[in-house]
């Protein structure tokens, strides 16, 4: 059964040749690899609470071959991800055939980012980084727009500037420690205590996913994901900045818990910095794919902030609250995407008054709303609650309110959004055609992330079965317990 968690990467490979052999269908094909795995996947996280599934390429144990290893946290985000991916397709059902020229880098991109979950060699997630980054370089370029060009210039400066840093500790990592296994790494960090050379390694490496995950290094996301399409720029929401998060809670928990008194500092003053820089942008700015933009910015801060307690009710509520973020956050994409062009509105300067045409549109605009807000029984209630007790657990009291005021500022530039956007006199009475399949995939999603709240003991039961330490005797063991 282990050999199964390679699905959720080779699916959409398989699917993204496909697509670029066949013209026909490809939509089609992608939508159904992607619902496909994402099945196969979530079915594979619920059993990794009894047994964490590795596979170990050319029968080589660690430390000496390449392993994948997927326990829930990493095959529940897989499955996130996929889901998300084909439903945002179906989002897309209507665009004409030349669009589809860009399926096979979506899949390809979704390549990268299920590898860098189900990785367990840091250099191997080095790779899957770059496959990810790769394809999305495509995505943002590709188009007719110079807005494009000069978006993709700084992402891909910042990002090729990541890399090379990655590349770095991964060679002064080796250096230090002769291993690159995420279990053998873990064991030898411990051995090897906490030195200057082995901090500057862990700093290193959190100023690497600091820039993938727009922790403090948010300048380029903006920019860049105010230019995508619709649907690119859902994606990129929610996967994107969420596998750096994804790497940051692997390490920090599994490789490098040994420095946890002083990246604690670090880590924390980054998620509320993070916070802060969201909060001063989904106030200040009326362009509303910018005001999105920080509404990522701002989560990112709220969902490292968990990490940095360094407790287990802060570190669950990371998890669950990033499992919500990653839906929603697509969802509220494809929410403004609607509203910016298949209505032609970019900013809140005035009233549109939408509500008298596109009432349903409205009302999940509203429910986006309060689940960012936090409000319960929506689904970023039950994550955002346990931050806060594990804020107050780790006595990090000023983060605490600082999360707790970002929650309100966040739903408030959102209400404010929608009261301008959908309220007030109509511009004008032509009405423009919103689909049925759009409809069918944002409440889908809604519902995907309203799941996430009704199953949040269930999940919160899930995400308390993982032990680092079952993690590392696993994997050392080949996956033999």
């Amino acid at each position: 059964m282990s050999n199964l968690i390679i699905l959720p990467m080779l699916l959409p490979l398989l699917a993204g040749v496909l697509t670029v052999i066949i013209r026909q269908y490809r939509r089609e094909i992608a939508i159904s690899a992607t619902a496909v795995a994402s099945v196969i996947a979530f079915t594979l996280a619920y059993f990794s609470t009894e047994q964490i599934f590795v596979i170990n390429f050319g029968g080589w144990r660690p430390p000496y071959g390449i392993q994948f290893a997927g326990d829930f946290l990493s095959l529940s985000l897989s499955g996130i991800s996929l889901m998300l991916t084909s439903l945002i397709l179906l989002f897309g059902l209507h665009r004409p055939a030349a669009e589809s020229i860009k399926l096979p880098f979506v899949l390809f991109l979704l390549v990268g980012v299920n590898g860098s979950f189900l990785t367990a060699d840091v250099f191997n997630l080095f790779v899957q980084f770059e496959v990810m980054l790769l394809a999305s370089f495509v995505l943002m370029a590709i188009g007719n727009r110079a807005v494009q060009f000069k978006a993709t210039v700084p992402y891909v400066v910042i990002n090729v500037v990541g890399s090379w840093l990655f590349l770095v500790a991964i060679a002064m990592t080796y250096s230090l420690y002769g291993t690159l296994n995420f279990a053998h790494l873990s064991l030898r960090v411990q051995d090897h205590g906490m030195t200057s050379h082995a901090l500057l390694i862990a700093v290193l490496y959190l100023l690497v996913f600091a820039l993938k995950s727009a922790l403090i290094l948010f300048m380029w996301l903006p920019k860049s994901y105010a230019v995508l399409s619709t649907e690119n720029s859902a994606i990129f929401s929610a996967l994107l900045t969420k596998v750096g998060v994804y790497a940051m809670i692997r390490f920090a928990t599994v490789i490098f818990s040994v420095h946890a008194p002083i990246t604690h500092n670090l880590i924390i003053s980054g998620s509320i910095f993070t916070m802060l820089i969201g909060c001063i942008g989904v106030v200040a700015y009326r362009s509303i794919k910018y005001m999105i933009c920080y509404q990522i910015i701002l989560s990112i801060g709220i969902v490292i902030f968990g990490l940095a307690t360094d407790t287990q009710a802060g570190l669950q509520g990371a998890v669950l609250y990033l499992m919500n973020d990653m839906v929603i956050k697509s969802l509220l994409f494809l929410l403004s995407g609607v509203i910016i062009r298949e209505l032609h509105i970019r900013s809140i300067n005035q009233n549109h008054g939408l509500i008298k045409h596109y009432p349903a549109l409205g009302i999940l605009f509203l429910l986006v709303t309060l689940t960012i807000g936090g409000v319960p029984p929506f689904g970023g209630f039950a994550g955002k609650l346990m931050i806060i007790k594990g804020g107050l657990q780790d006595e990090a009291y000023i983060g605490t309110v600082i999360l707790v005021l970002s929650s309100l500022v966040a739903m408030y530039a959102l209400l404010r959004m929608f009261l301008r956007v959908f309220f007030g006199e109509p511009l004008s009475e032509k009405r423009k055609q919103v689909h049925m399949h759009q409809y069918l995939a944002m409440t889908l999603l809604f519902v995907l992330s309203l799941l996430v709240s009704l199953a949040a003991q269930p999940l919160l039961d899930m995400i308390s079965h993982l032990n680092v330490a079952d993690y590392i005797e696993t994997l050392m063991n080949g996956g033999e317990r």
